[in-house]
Order: C-alpha cells, then structure tokens, then sequence
C-alpha cells in the first residue's frame, strides 16, 4: 500500500548576508529568516533526515515520520561554514552539501563563525562571507555530522557548444566562467575578486552551455588571439564606451573568419561521455579522499543534464536530483523510483522589481501541503497574499 506522504527535500544555496556586485540581490537567503526556519520546524517537532534515509522511505525499506525534512545547501559558498553550520547546530538539524571540488578553497584555513560572533551577530557584519568553504570546514562540519558532504560536479562550469558568437567579453559581463575555464586554480576566488578578469576584453563568447548537458566545442583560438589584439590596439576596455562596438567586432571576426583555416571541433560523442564519466568520478573520489566519508548522492549544476548524463550518474550515485521543471513527477513518495530525487527551492515572493523571502511559518504551510493538506494550502495562499500586498505597498523590499 501507498504510503500518503512524501518526504520534502529544501534546496538552499547561500545564506546570511547579500554579497554586493554578486549575483541577484535576494540570491542569498538573509540569516535571520533561515534561522527562522528552523526555529519554527523545532517548534513544530521536525526531524531532519539523512538523503540515504529518504532513498530508503522511497524504496520502502522504512518508513520515515510525517514531519521529517531533508536539507540540502548547493555550491559550498563560505556562509554554508560561517551561518548555516552553527544555525543547525542550535536547532539540533543537520543538512546535506553538494560541492564542486574545483571550487572548495584549497587553503588550509577554518574562518570564524556565528558561534565565534555570537548568535545576536547575524544582521551584523561581523564574519566573512566572500568565498567557498574550505576542505577543512568540509571536514570539520562533516565530523560533526552537520554537513554530508556530497558531489556537485567537478567543474561546475559552462563550455562553448558550437561556433557562433553570441557576445564578447567586455567590463561588467557576467561570464565568470570565461576565467574558470582559462585559469581553474583561480575559481574558489572569484567571489572575492568580482569585477577583476585575467581573460582579455573582447574575447568572442560563442554560444555555450553547462557542462554536463552538452557535447563541448573547442574554438579556434586565432579567433580570441585576434579580437582581443584589436581591442587592446583600440583602447582595451574604453572600446567598449563606443555605440557600435558590437557592430565593429562582428565587422572584425568576418575578417579574421575569411583569413583563417578555421580549426575549430566539437567532440566526439565518445569524448563527451568520457569526460562526464570523469566528472562524476573524480569528484566523487576526491570528496571521499577528503572527508573519509562515502559521496554517494549527486546534483547537477544548475539542474544541467540530458538523459544521457542523468543515466551515467545514476550508474554512478545512489540518487541524482532531478531539475525544476520534472518536480512534479517527482515527490520523494514510496514507489517513486528511489534512483531520483525531486527538491524544492526556498519561498520567494515577487512583485514588480520587490522581492522577499518567506519565513518558518510560510514554509511549515507549504511542507504541510507538500504532503497533500488542501486547508494548507489555503492558508499558504493567504499568506503569499499578505506578502504580496507588504511588497506592493512598499512594507518590504
């Protein structure tokens, strides 16, 4: 027999206090109103399950309690280490990770924490947020059983798929990944380092995606060698103060197009599915290495993958997380196949250019009807409402 409950996985990624310059300002979900979260699932009598405890819900090897929530923090930014830690720590929870080992900070550092500050510190500005966590955080929050530490792809990345150029490197773009990929080492700072690049201005951008949903092209680099030289003879990041810049470097790569041999090559669908293989591997082995504890739940970034490359993680992980838009196939519900895992994000009220997010009493309603109660869900509405009409009338945001 079916049981009636799902199992609800909250999907979190930063949290404590907004990053100037990085991302959307309501990226980072505030500290206070995380810790209100969990304030309100302990009030409420919530238990915080393991992902291993959810794939055996799901298979039906046990059954969990109705109030059981798994939490799970995306990417390993250094507020995981600085808020999310001592937060669940005072709450008695405990969460689930997924990092990307090109990220994780190689320095052998343990930063300070809201514990070190004290719990009153959380609107202050009173610990350091820029960053990743270290492997030694990993390693002390996983000791603790606070943190698992869990795979999120080796490179978190996007690569070029194909010819075209869709843009070209310029100041204040947002192609980070542009200096990933040229200089890995540099990738646990870039947070640290926003605004500054080592890639020239005027490098072609072609058209790209995310690394585990696509078969990658390598360009031909006489093409960057050449528009970044004529950007730099052109006054380097003063060019682009031009109205036609954009016309006159699609003028310029015609030209350099019509003068080259064109060398550019996409892989082979063998090299494709190598390279995920060893992205699935190699942080899967270097997180064990690390931590001395099994990695054996996976999320793609970004929710990047074909079916080709969620088979080959399943061939490799326990479960894989499935993306946004294939939630509601997916709830985490004995007889759901136990391989895959759906999460839901954390509430986010948007009106107009206003945004807020919702606090603990907001989510209890929405994990209540997770599990199927139509009168949560009335009253969760109401309360998105309220939170509407706060944003609307200039309340909040």
């Amino acid at each position: 027999m079916r049981s009636r409950y799902p199992i609800p996985i909250l999907m979190y990624h930063s949290v404590g206090r907004s990053i100037p310059g990085w991302k959307s300002p309501w990226f980072t979900l505030p500290a206070r109103v995380f810790s209100d979260h969990l304030a309100r699932l302990a009030r409420a009598g919530y238990r915080a399950v393991t992902l291993d405890e959810v794939r055996a819900h799901v298979a039906g090897d046990s059954r969990l309690p109705r109030k059981s929530v798994a939490l799970t923090f995306d990417d390993g930014y250094l507020d995981n280490w600085t808020y999310v830690v001592p937060l669940l720590k005072k709450y008695g929870f405990a969460g689930t990770v997924f990092v990307s080992p090109e990220f994780v900070d190689p320095r052998d550092i343990v930063r300070p924490t809201l514990e070190d500050a004290g719990f009153e510190a959380l609107d202050r500005d009173a610990l350091e947020i820029r960053g990743f966590m270290s492997w030694r955080e990993l390693q002390n929050a996983s000791r603790e059983n606070v943190l698992s530490v869990q795979p999120h792809g080796l490179t978190h990345t996007w690569y070029p798929t194909g010819p075209d150029v869709v843009d070209f490197h310029r100041p204040g773009d947002a192609y980070h990944w542009l200096d990933w990929n040229a200089y890995p080492e540099d990738k646990p700072f870039y947070i640290e380092n926003l605004g500054k690049t080592r890639v020239p201005w005027g490098a072609p951008v072609y058209a790209h995606g995310k690394a585990l949903a696509i078969a990658r092209y390598f360009p031909d680099p006489v093409e960057t060698e050449r528009l970044t030289e004529f950007v730099r003879g052109n006054g380097g990041a003063a060019f682009f103060a031009r109205p036609d810049w954009r016309a006159v470097l699609l003028d310029e790569l015609d030209r350099v197009r019509k003068g080259s041999s064109r060398t550019g090559r996409r892989e082979s669908s063998e090299e494709k599915r190598e390279r995920w293989r060893a992205e699935f591997a190699e942080s899967k082995r270097l997180i064990e290495d690390k931590t001395g504890r099994p990695a054996e739940h996976f999320v793609f970034p970004g929710g990047g993958y074909t079916a080709e490359s969620f088979e080959l993680a399943q061939s490799t992980f326990k479960t894989v997380a499935i993306k946004s838009p294939d939630n509601e196939r997916v709830r985490n519900h004995p007889g759901d196949d136990p391989r895959s895992t759906s999460r839901r994000g954390t509430q986010l009220v948007v009106s107009g250019e206003r945004a807020r997010y919702t606090g603990g009493a907001y989510l209890l309603e929405y994990l209540k009807e997770y599990q199927g109660s139509s009168l949560a869900r009335r009253r969760r509405q109401v309360m998105k409402l309220a939170y509407l009409a706060g944003l609307r009338m200039g309340v909040w945001g």
